[in-house]
């Protein structure tokens, strides 16, 4: 008799978009596809629910059966909270075999994996927003920051951003110091002055993502050794490291060595920040392992649902595996 295949299915849920992998135990993807958002704390529980049905619908049209699917593992934005959790559990049990295990964790879980490639660390997202997760040997999870752009997020592309909107406009007022943020930050808005800066923001129906966006040129600026700019990153780069030692104290007070996954476009698209941390952590009683990972958050996901299957070692074969799939994709794109 033909031995049946078994698949795990790893979702990493955003804001946004949701990428859905399926593969086989041996880390080969058979399939990877987006949906729309799955938060459960920005749509209707109607919305969430026309989402997972299209998705598994996908899966059983085109590919197949649920009933060969052993695990899911859902990393979802916005499922922080024990309610949210019962809710997408409830919505995604609709669609499956009784005997599938299935695992609901926050994203941050998938971000992590992404890089520690299930072990123990702690990951320091920096994107749009901010915010420092880890999970310790005893399965403990703790996290640091992402208050959102209002009240927290220190070292995210909005904080950068807004602090180097802030030294072009005191360079305006002749209350700081000389930039050449300035030019920058007027050309990118194709303004004249700080009037004109500000309108344009203040009238835009998402000045958060405007604001971000300003993060490359303060880079960019950075890289021209230009004192402000210089001055932002350095106080960035002292904001994540606090966070990160924060979060080790917790989770890893008797530990020599901690892995750090830095995900985000801060990391992902600079380099710069990288060896601002490194030669930041030189300085500091905690030793870091610096690490930008090679798979995605999906990626990720699926390694959380290898574990959740309760496969002892996820194996160089099943890595090469999924990293040669993301490399193909990539090339594709």
């Amino acid at each position: 008799m033909m031995k049946k295949m078994c698949y795990v299915m790893g979702i990493d849920g955003g804001g946004t978009k949701t990428q859905v992998v399926l593969a086989d135990l041996y880390g080969n993807v058979i399939t990877d596809r987006v949906y729309g958002s799955t938060n459960p704390n920005t749509m209707t529980e109607k919305e969430l629910s026309d989402t997972f049905r299209i998705m598994f619908e996908d899966i059983h049209r085109d590919f197949i059966g649920i009933e060969n699917i052993k695990c899911i593992f859902a990393g979802i934005s916005g499922a922080g909270s024990q309610a949210s959790k019962q809710l997408i559990k409830k919505i995604i049990r609709g669609h499956i075999h009784s005997p599938t295990k299935l695992q609901i964790e926050a994203d941050t879980v998938n971000a992590l994996y992404s890089g520690t490639l299930g072990k123990p660390g702690i990951v320091q997202i920096a994107g749009t927003g901010s915010i420092t997760f880890g999970i310790n040997e005893k399965l403990q999870q703790d996290r640091v920051g992402g208050w959102g752009y209002l009240l927290g997020d220190e070292g995210s592309g909005f904080d950068i951003g807004q602090q180097g909107i802030k030294g072009a406009l005191r360079c305006e007022d002749g209350r700081g110091q000389r930039t050449i943020l300035m030019d920058y930050i007027y050309a990118h808005f194709q303004v004249k002055s700080g009037r004109e800066l500000i309108d344009k923001i203040y009238h835009s129906s998402s000045p958060k993502h405007l604001i971000s966006h300003v993060s490359k040129l303060v880079f960019q600026a950075a890289i021209e050794n230009d004192a402000v700019a210089n001055r932002i990153l350095q106080r960035t780069t002292k904001e994540l490291a606090h966070s990160i030692q924060s979060l080790s104290d917790k989770l890893f007070p008797e530990e020599e060595l901690i892995q750090v996954i830095l995900c985000g476009g801060i990391f992902t698209n600079q380099s710069l920040m990288l060896q601002l941390l490194e030669a930041e952590f030189k300085h500091r009683k905690q030793r870091v392992n610096l690490i930008i990972p090679k798979i995605p958050p999906a990626a990720g996901a699926i390694i959380g649902a290898y574990l959740t299957e309760d496969m002892k070692e996820i194996t160089p074969n099943i890595i090469e595996n999924l990293l040669a799939h993301w490399k193909k994709r990539h090339r594709e794109a």
